[in-house]
């Protein structure tokens, strides 16, 4: 006679209520065991029926290896950090070149209108390539990511947003102060350069905005804790939370964020497509310089939006050395948060200073 699973439980004999709850599927073997661990409550039977969560729990990451990935992430940076005057010099004279380039392929077109072409592929390669470059784009977009929890929809949507206010702006700049009240070069040059100013104070609310909300997560988390003497794990049951989880931060990203970062990035006119849209109005091409600037701004798009998603990789590797359970992946996320608003605090300080001494943004 054969006996089911229930008769041999009733048994009370642990080794053969093992081999039983084996020979059933996976999900009856875990609701069998599970029973079973209710009414029998011993070691032995325990070690066979946790075999199916092993491969939930990751592994634990020696203080070694989170030290040795740290390091090589700040020796990273340390290294850009001393190399940014060179890469910046570099592409102030390929981007002069370019525009050069450019510029040529509009009085080509005024005699041959199929170098429009040519100009449309170089304006969106100038797109891509200007979008690699050192500029406060980007920094404004891997500094935010890499120290703030953002999904990788939101991401994009902000970074290819950013790239087309970018030649809003310009095409609007121009069209009003070039077209419609016959202004100068230089007064096109002292406005473009006025609203670069606009952009650097954003950034510098953007950061202010970032610190703000990182001591208020902060200052939450440890009203949180300290309402709650008595030991808690991770998942202790009691049927209240502790903290907030890594979702939880995510969803409170204030959409007033996203908003201050496109303002911050796309109210700063592309300076390649405003010396496009004058050439083109100096030549009789207006129009072709409109779609000029409106590809540069795909081409700019396209390379943001890479550029965001190998932030969110490269964060979400580094994270995973940093914490191993929820309240330190919570509270090194508050920190990290913390730290990226100082940065765009402090840059955006640096940049409005030394804007004053640097190159004209157009010419």
């Amino acid at each position: 006679m054969k006996l089911g699973c229930n008769s041999i439980s009733e048994a009370k004999d642990p080794a053969v209520a093992s081999s039983c709850c084996d020979q059933h599927e996976p999900n009856e073997h875990h609701h069998r065991c599970e029973h079973h661990h209710l009414e029998h409550n011993h070691d032995g039977h325990s070690a066979t029926c946790d075999h199916h969560h092993s491969d939930i729990s990751p592994a634990p990451i020696s203080w070694l290896t989170r030290t040795i990935v740290l390091l090589l992430f700040l020796g990273s940076g340390y290294y850009l950090w001393l190399q940014w005057p060179a890469m910046l010099m570099t592409s102030i004279k390929w981007q002069r070149d370019i525009n050069g380039q450019l510029s040529d392929l509009l009085y080509d077109a005024q005699q041959n209108i199929t170098a429009a072409y040519s100009l449309a592929g170089l304006s969106f390669l100038y797109g891509i390539f200007h979008s690699l470059g050192p500029g406060h784009g980007k920094m404004i977009v891997t500094t935010y990511l890499a120290t703030n929890p953002a999904k990788i929809k939101a991401s994009l949507i902000m970074t290819v947003v950013s790239a087309f206010v970018q030649a809003i702006v310009a095409i609007t700049l121009v069209s009003i102060l070039l077209v419609f009240f016959k202004s100068s070069m230089r007064q096109v040059n002292d406005a473009a350069d006025q609203f670069i100013s606009y952009s650097f104070m954003a950034m510098l609310l953007l950061g202010a905005i970032v610190i703000y909300r990182s001591l208020k997560q902060a200052w939450q988390l440890r009203t949180a804790q300290h309402h709650h003497h008595h030991d808690h794990g991770d998942n202790c049951g009691c049927g209240h939370k502790h903290f907030a989880n890594a979702d939880e931060i995510n969803n409170a990203t204030s959409l007033r964020e996203y908003i201050v970062i496109v303002f911050s990035i796309g109210i700063r006119p592309c300076t390649g497509a405003i010396l496009v849209l004058l050439f083109a109005n100096m030549v009789g091409l207006y129009w072709l310089g409109v779609i000029s600037a409106i590809l540069m701004a795909v081409g700019t798009a396209l390379t943001t939006s890479g550029i965001a998603l190998l932030t969110l990789s490269g964060k979400k590797i580094v994270s995973r050395y940093l914490a191993t359970n929820q309240r330190q992946r919570t509270m090194t996320s508050i920190i990290i948060k913390l730290i990226g608003g100082i940065l765009l605090v402090l840059l955006g300080l640096l940049l409005l200073n030394g804007h004053s001494y640097g190159m004209s943004p157009v010419l």
